[in-house]
């Protein structure tokens, strides 16, 4: 199943905040039910997904009804918001991207989320992200992750 991929720009002043714009911009799209946004910040506050990786990352996401297709929604923030840490939530990193995941199948979340973990390990990939135009990252993330 294809995903289908997001891109929007804002400021939040919390990991809370940011994974509600995203939720907020996968509804508007009509890709998610109103809950999502808020079934992805309850998710955080037990299962954090912040990455310690090279330029750090979040990967927010949910299992819940009411996704009617894959889609990635990435979120560039203007200055980082802290996350706690995926492998040790007594960790935190500081993050301006987003990558908000809506994955309708069960059984694919597992893929997706592997194939994140090997795109969100590459700096350059991410560096590139950063200076992409929305639209441009659209793009570009479409041909890195398919």
């Amino acid at each position: 199943m294809a995903t289908k991929y997001l891109v929007i720009q804002g400021t939040a002043n919390s990991s809370e905040e940011a994974i509600t714009l995203c939720g907020e911009a996968l509804h508007k799209a009509g890709i998610v039910g109103e809950d999502f946004g808020k079934a992805c910040v309850e998710r955080e506050k037990d299962y954090p997904t912040g990455l310690p990786t090279e330029i750090p990352t979040a990967i927010p996401h949910a299992k819940v009804s009411g996704i009617k297709e894959n889609a990635i929604c990435l979120l560039k923030l203007e200055s980082p918001v802290i996350f706690r840490r995926l492998d040790d939530d007594t960790e935190q990193v500081e993050t301006d991207l987003i990558f908000n995941l809506a994955i309708k199948d069960p059984n694919e979340h597992l893929q997706v989320l592997q194939r994140m973990m090997e795109f969100l390990n590459n700096k350059e990939v991410l560096l590139k992200c950063k200076e992409l135009s929305n639209e441009e990252t659209v793009a570009y993330l479409t041909e890195q992750l398919g």
